[in-house]
């Protein structure tokens, strides 16, 4: 199967480390790297200039009123920056005209099957967003159990607040052209921001399970490296 394209929001001069042990995961993955992009954007000491013109932590925006995280009042810069490179991230795959698009951040594991069971999971059931990995172990409660090498297929989440993580997450373009009008200015980090964009725009997301992907800093298989 030949990979959507796939935006990985990586800054190779300031995570060099993460940006090689990608290289050798794509490769291991088979994954061609001319369906990789690299979303650089501003890092978390470069977005002074554009903090409160992206940032509104007093946005009533989509109906809501109250924030969902504690977190609204006061993003770190590096919160800032991730939300920042994640529209950059849209924006790109929106210019590009793909149907199905990827989105990994940078401390992603990716299972040596990606391909295959990316491959399971691409049905014609309708969905707008579906979530490859697992966040903090908060898997579907039907496959509890089930063994990590069974087939993954796809499943409706338990709950409205569908993004347990945003380290690898696959997009129909029919949602990102909504989310794109009404993601500036965030109030939340990327998560919860999502969460909030999933619900106004009524997108319907799944999850994969087993996972295709871990995230790596949750696993403690990588070093946070989110700046203040």
């Amino acid at each position: 199967m030949r990979s959507p394209p796939i935006y990985i929001i990586c800054h190779p001069e300031y995570e060099p480390i993460r940006y090689q042990l990608l290289l050798k995961q794509l490769e291991k993955a088979r994954i061609p790297f001319n369906t990789v992009q690299w979303i650089r954007g501003p890092w978390g000491n470069e977005v002074d200039s554009l903090y409160f013109k992206v940032y509104d932590p007093f946005n009533k925006r989509l109906g809501l009123d109250k924030a969902l995280s504690f977190k609204s009042a006061c993003l770190l810069k590096g919160e800032v920056s991730l939300c920042v490179r994640f529209h950059l991230a849209v924006k790109k795959a929106l210019e590009d005209g793909a149907d199905t698009v990827i989105f990994f951040e940078s401390d992603v594991v990716l299972r040596e099957d990606f391909l295959e069971r990316l491959q399971d999971i691409l049905s014609d059931e309708p969905w707008d967003y579906i979530s490859l990995g697992e966040g903090v172990g908060t898997r579907p409660s039907s496959p509890q159990g089930k063994s990590y090498f069974s087939k993954s297929q796809l499943y409706t989440p338990p709950h409205q607040f569908v993004f347990r993580c945003t380290d690898s997450m696959v997009f129909r373009r029919s949602f990102l052209e909504k989310l794109s009008q009404t993601f500036i200015p965030f109030r939340e980090c990327l998560d919860w921001e999502l969460n909030v964009q999933m619900l106004a725009h009524k997108g319907v997301p799944m999850w994969a399970d087993p996972p295709l992907v871990e995230p790596g800093s949750g696993r403690s298989r990588a070093m946070t490296l989110l700046p203040s």
